[in-house]
């Protein structure tokens, strides 16, 4: 049940839409709540992490729910360290998959099934590694204790073609999307900051889509 997409399509939708919200929560509801609100905020894009013992089943209830309801919206899986694990998700549905780390296993896997990988990288070697075995686009983490927007604007200096999104301490702020985006960055991914635990626990998802509302406005913003 993977998405009518194909990669190339999902890689420009990722970076049309550039805010990458992410999180997991091991009760199904909560999670079709969280998402059901990202997507009522105008995001058509929510990373899911394999994080719990629970993280399959919830997922494969959330591919069902957003095929019957946002059929256009990417729902992708995050934090694979393994190709079994890549490949157990392929076939559940994700749209794309993304790793905290680079393993070269999981981005054949994905390429072999014609699935999007983003590799989570710390180091220009790792990039240049990333792009060398095929990667499009790769995941700057953990970003905030890496050094930030200084660390992004330091690495693209000597290499401005690289695509990034950045993921680790992120806030969801209007400062900090911006110094991002001004380092060069192509994404932003958004955990506890964005979709907020507080925000969950309270059943707040009116507040979290208006949150995401803001947000989405603000990144388009920055494009004019």
């Amino acid at each position: 049940m993977n998405s009518a997409m194909n990669r190339q399509e999902v890689l420009r939708k990722i970076l049309e839409i550039r805010l990458m919200p992410l999180f997991y929560n091991e009760d199904a509801g909560v999670a079709i709540e969280v998402m059901k609100a990202v997507f009522e905020g105008g995001l058509g894009l929510m990373e899911f992490t394999n994080r719990g013992s629970k993280a399959m089943p919830v997922f494969e209830k959330l591919v069902r729910f957003k095929s019957d309801r946002y059929p256009d919206a990417l729902l992708g899986i995050g934090s694979i360290v393994d190709a079994s694990t890549a490949n157990r998700y392929i076939q559940a549905g994700a749209d794309f998959v993304v790793s905290p780390l680079l393993n070269r296993e999981v981005l054949e896997a994905c390429a072999g099934k014609g699935i999007l990988h983003i590799p989570g990288c710390s180091t220009l070697t790792e990039i240049h590694q990333a792009e060398r075995w095929g990667a499009e686009l790769v995941k700057v983490f953990p970003a905030a204790q890496l050094g930030g927007p200084a660390y992004i604007k330091a690495i693209k200096g000597p290499c401005p073609w690289l695509s990034i999104v950045v993921t680790g301490g992120v806030k969801a702020t209007a400062e900090d999307l911006k110094a991002y985006h001004d380092a060069g960055v192509e994404g932003f991914g958004l955990g506890s900051d964005l979709i907020s635990g507080k925000l969950v626990s309270s059943g707040d998802y009116a507040g979290l889509s208006e949150k995401v509302r803001e947000l989405v406005n603000f990144v388009r913003s920055l494009e004019t």
